[in-house]
Parts: structure tokens; sequence; C-alpha cells
């Protein structure tokens, strides 16, 4: 059998499809169970956030202490309410509410929602309401229990990103938990 160039290159150009295929074919391993550089590298990229209501009381320390106490909540609390304009007797409605948490926490849908501020569920919160919920949040917050937040305790341990090998997999392409694939979204029809 005589080679020709043109053999030569059909045999090259199959041996680089085969190559890219299995190079494509081939995920990144899991990471190993255990300590090493890898599990450090790994916990080290998981990482802390803070929540927007941290942020909220961070902004809270008016002596710049890096602790915010209970008499700074308190002035905290009543300066944000002065900032609704609110009816004695109906509160602030939840549009009034999603203004604020744009303008206090970042976004309207920001944790604590007006769902949670709004304890008897008549579509207003009142200023007790508004109170008792930002209390209720200071001290979920406190953890050694004694009535300050430090900046650690205002952060909390970031959600887990997957490792796996489709992080660049588009959206809409199947993946779990994507409307265009199995694992959730609408119904096939």
């Amino acid at each position: 059998m005589k080679i020709t160039p043109s053999t030569r290159a059909g045999a090259g150009i199959c041996l680089a499809t085969l190559l890219l295929a299995t190079a494509c074919t081939s995920g990144r391993q899991p990471p190993q169970q255990g300590g090493g550089m890898q599990g450090q590298a790994s916990r080290a990229l998981d990482g802390k956030i803070a929540r927007p209501i941290g942020l909220l009381f961070a902004g809270m320390d008016m002596n710049q202490d890096h602790v915010i106490d209970e008499a700074e909540l308190d002035n905290g609390i009543r300066h944000d309410w002065a900032g609704f304009k609110a009816s004695a007797h109906s509160g602030v409605s939840a549009l009034g509410l999603a203004e604020w948490s744009v303008y206090a926490l970042g976004d309207a849908d920001a944790l604590p929602n007006s769902i949670a501020f709004d304890s008897n569920f008549d579509g207003q919160v009142s200023e007790n309401e508004f109170r008792a919920r930002l209390i209720s949040e200071f001290a979920a917050l406190d953890t050694n229990h004694d009535r300050r937040l430090t900046r650690a305790e205002l952060l909390v341990d970031a959600p887990v990103r997957p490792r796996s090998g489709n992080m660049m997999q588009p959206r809409g392409m199947g993946g779990p938990g994507d409307p265009g694939g199995k694992g959730g979204g609408r119904p096939p029809r």
C-alpha cells in the first residue's frame, strides 16, 4: 500500500479528532477526600459572605468600633422606621417595605422580605412588627449571646459551588434544575 500525502493528512485529521474527543469526554476528577493542598484550596474557595441583613446591621455601627450593640440597633431601627411614610394606624405597605429593602438591603427580594416582617399577615408592617423582626434577626446572628454583633458574627458560610466539569454549560442546555432539561422547570407538553 502506497502512503500518499492526502492519506497522511487524512490520518492526521483522524488522530487530531480522536485526541480532541478524548480530551472533551474526560471530565475533571472529583476532589480527593481528606487534607492536603487540594482540600485546603477548595475550602478557601467556599469562604464566608455577609447576608444583606448583616450589611444593614454593620451600617448601624455608629461609633465605628466594628461591634453593633443593642443601643446602636435601637437607634438604627428608629432611624430606618422614621424614613417610612407610615400611617400610625396602618403601618407600611408591602410596596413601601420593598422600596426600603432596595435601599437598605440592596434588593427588593433580599431576606428578610415583607412576608417575614408582616407577622400577622394583614398586608401592612407596623412599627412593632418591623422592630420585632430586626431584633429577632439580630438575636439569630448573635451566636455567643452577648447582645453584641461582631463582624465575625455577621458572616455566614458561602453557598457551596458545584465542582463538576459542566460549569461552563449555558442555561437551557439541560442541566439539573435547569428549565431546559431534566430536574426542574416546566413539565413537558
